[in-house]
Order: structure tokens, then C-alpha cells, then sequence
């Protein structure tokens, strides 16, 4: 097993240096491009949502913890100490509705839901802790 921890403020223009740390490790770790691709897709997703709604009107850190086991399954831990948000009780969008008739939000959810083969969440000391994972064989892509 290894890891690899980054913390940092939460904020935008911090984006590219924990998705250059998560791709890196899953890069290392055997991971496909493609499946590299789908990683990017959701950590970038959730990322975003920590960094503009969980402080408001103040500062804080984000730390993404990658880890991988048995050579084949990734786990990223994206945790917070911002509001408490389990984004798995979002309720799912109806993405058979019209764009016109769909409510603004829950289309990244589902999206981080598709293309990670487990999401689990965790409310901890005062901290928000997303776990996304990812198996290196999964057929999961973001056209799945």
C-alpha cells in the first residue's frame, strides 16, 4: 500500500496542483489514461464544490489523500472542515427531463457517481470526508 497526502487552501487556483498530485499517483499506481480521464472527471467535480460552498464568507483547507491497494483499486479522500455535506443524499437528477425543465444542480453528482466505481462518505471530528474509488479494471467511462 501507498500514499500520498496534499493539503492546501481551498481554493480554485489550487485545482491544478491536487489534480497534477491525483493523476500522478494513479499514473504510477497502473492506471489507464482512460481511466486517468474518468479520475480527473469526478475529483475535479468535487473539488470545485468544496472550494465554493464549503466556507462561506471564509478560508480553509481541502486535503486529498490517494491511496492504493492490491495493485488494483485507487481510493482518493477529499476531506474538509467546511459544512457538513454528504453529497450521496442528494437526491438524483432526472436526466430524462428537458435542460428547460431540470433544476440548476445534482448533474455533478451523478456524473462523480458514474465514473467511480464506489463513493462513500463520512462525517468525522468536524470534518467532511468523500472517499472516491476506483478499481483499474472497471468498465466504468464517462459514456457508461
Amino acid at each position: 500500500m501507498t500514499e500520498t497526502r496534499t493539503s492546501l487552501p481551498a481554493k480554485l487556483e489550487n485545482l491544478p496542483l491536487f489534480m497534477a498530485a491525483a493523476t500522478e499517483f494513479a499514473r504510477h499506481a497502473g492506471f489507464t489514461e482512460e481511466r486517468i480521464g474518468s479520475l480527473e472527471l469526478a475529483l475535479e467535480e468535487v473539488l470545485v464544490n468544496v472550494f465554493k460552498y464549503a466556507y462561506p464568507g471564509g478560508q480553509g483547507e481541502a486535503t486529498v489523500v490517494c491511496r492504493s491497494e492490491n495493485a488494483g483499486t485507487l481510493f482518493i479522500r477529499i476531506e474538509d472542515a467546511g459544512v457538513p455535506f454528504n453529497m450521496l443524499e442528494a437526491k438524483a437528477p432526472d436526466i430524462n427531463a428537458g435542460i428547460d425543465d431540470r433544476p440548476i444542480g445534482g448533474l455533478g453528482i451523478f456524473l462523480v457517481r458514474k465514473l467511480m466505481d464506489d463513493v462513500r462518505y463520512a462525517r468525522q471530528d468536524g470534518r467532511n470526508i468523500l472517499t472516491l474509488i476506483m478499481l483499474k479494471n472497471s468498465s466504468r467511462t464517462p459514456a457508461a
